[in-house]
């Protein structure tokens, strides 16, 4: 596998909170694309914020009846701290090439572009292929691939497909992703009628947890369940925060914390006790232990130790499972939160549906047949996939990121024979491209 052109799309740090790379980076995806027979066009969206989202179409005409699109993203988390690798340098140690989005999704991207290489060498697709490589990915995708299959011209959409890859996952085929909903629930009283409130969001995950998919997820190597975590709380005798597995208390003289602090896995760097959790998945805070959790003891102590009243603000994130709709879960939490403090309010901030496709559809069979696997699986996190359903266009999930890559973590990394197996299977899959309409029922 040549490395270079992932290394060098590594170089730019296209991170979805500054954008600054953005232009460079989708300018130089162009030039490679062009240089290799295929033609490209760049659409730009031009939100409010001023700063432009570019996003490319990459066509390769196979002169076939239908369309396959596939999705990729060159817009990366920021790289944070701690690295042990120069995050925006390619490192290749063995079989791994590190840096930030060397998985998420510049691989995708390496992966995608030498399967068309190959395919317009050979002549050999039975099936025409678009490769849409956007921006925002990682904060909703919205001016990216939301963005591109909502265009129209001539009152037509721009971008026409029989059936969708989201190259953008682990080596296997990836029926059904989660939908996620985040916001924000806001309530003012005596703290202990806060702590009361934040208690019952604690424990309303026991009731996500009784929401399960058919389906096997395989980084949790156990079947999709529904979730529901606190990620942020901020309370008048101190603020609490929940970052990483860990939930921060800033201290302050009034509180009398100090002699209250809890045994265990605790640290208290000058005024700010720091209450560890269980770290989960980099990228998935949903799978955290809470750190909330254990601080309540804690946090009953504050209540104990004042009269006044105050404010709570928590910041949640809810999963769903791919089966379920998003307006029927945030109704029951809505129903929940109701009994529970009816002065509570909440306000969602996002929004993203999940998606399921039956592991018997043609597309699912096509692509079990391209890697030579009969499972077939469903993802934790929520995906663009969103962007294909909303147009009905049928799509799984596949890419060269493993349960064990970093993304959004440190040192992230991809395995090149991962990349290797994607461009490898993508070409299969074309070549023995069978017409949807026509594909054999089984």
């Amino acid at each position: 596998m040549d490395t270079d052109l992932l290394a060098e799309l590594v170089e730019f740090d296209t991170n979805s909170d500054s954008k600054n790379s953005y232009t460079e980076c989708s300018r130089f995806i162009k030039e490679r694309a062009e240089a290799a027979g295929l033609h490209v066009e760049m659409h730009t969206a031009c939100p409010p914020d001023g700063k432009p989202r570019p996003n490319l179409i990459i066509e390769f005409d196979a002169g076939a009846e239908q369309t396959l699109l596939l999705a990729t993203h060159y817009d990366v988390v920021p790289a944070g701290e701690g690295w042990k690798h120069e995050p925006f340098k390619l490192t290749i140690e063995g079989k791994r090439a590190y840096g930030r989005g060397a998985a998420d999704d510049k691989g995708g991207i390496a992966s995608a572009l030498a399967s068309l290489q190959t395919l317009r060498g050979r002549g050999s697709s039975k099936v025409n292929v678009k490769l849409l490589v956007t921006c925002d990915e990682e904060v909703g995708g919205e001016h990216g691939l939301g963005f591109l299959m909502q265009m129209k011209e001539k009152g037509r959409f721009l971008v026409e497909g029989d059936a969708a890859l989201l190259i953008d996952a682990g080596p296997h085929a990836y029926v059904g992703s989660s939908g996620r909903i985040s916001g924000r629930i806001n309530a003012e009283g005596s703290l202990q009628q806060l702590l009361s409130l934040i208690s019952a969001v604690v424990d309303y995950s026991q009731t996500r947890e009784k929401v399960v998919s058919k389906l096997t997820d395989t980084s949790a190597k156990r079947r999709i369940w529904g979730r529901i975590s606190v990620t942020m709380l901020d309370l008048n005798a101190g603020i609490v925060e929940v970052a990483k597995g860990e939930c921060r208390i800033r201290l302050t003289e009034n509180t009398g914390l100090k002699k209250f602090l809890p045994k265990g896995k605790f640290r208290l760097q000058a005024d700010e006790l720091v209450i560890l959790g269980r770290q989960g998945h980099a990228g998935y805070p949903h799978m955290y232990k809470n750190a909330i959790e254990n601080a309540l003891p804690l946090l009953r102590k504050v209540a104990e130790l004042s009269q006044e009243k105050g404010k709570c603000e928590l910041v949640f994130d809810l999963r769903t499972i791919p089966e379920e709709s998003l307006d029927s879960a945030l109704t029951a939490f809505k129903r929940y939160l109701k009994v529970v403090d009816p002065r509570a309010e909440l306000e969602v901030l996002e929004g993203s549906e999940g998606y399921v496709l039956s592991g018997r559809h043609p597309l699912v069979r096509m692509l079990q047949r391209a890697i030579g696997e009969n499972k077939a699986y469903g993802m934790l996190g929520a995906t663009d996939v969103q962007f294909f359903s909303r147009r009905g266009i049928p799509s799984i999930c596949f890419g060269p990121i493993s349960d064990s890559s970093n993304i959004h973590g440190k040192d992230e990394f991809v395995r090149i024979k991962d990349i290797e197996f994607v461009s490898d299977a993508l070409v299969k899959l074309c070549e023995n491209w069978v017409s949807l309409k026509t594909y054999p029922c089984e």
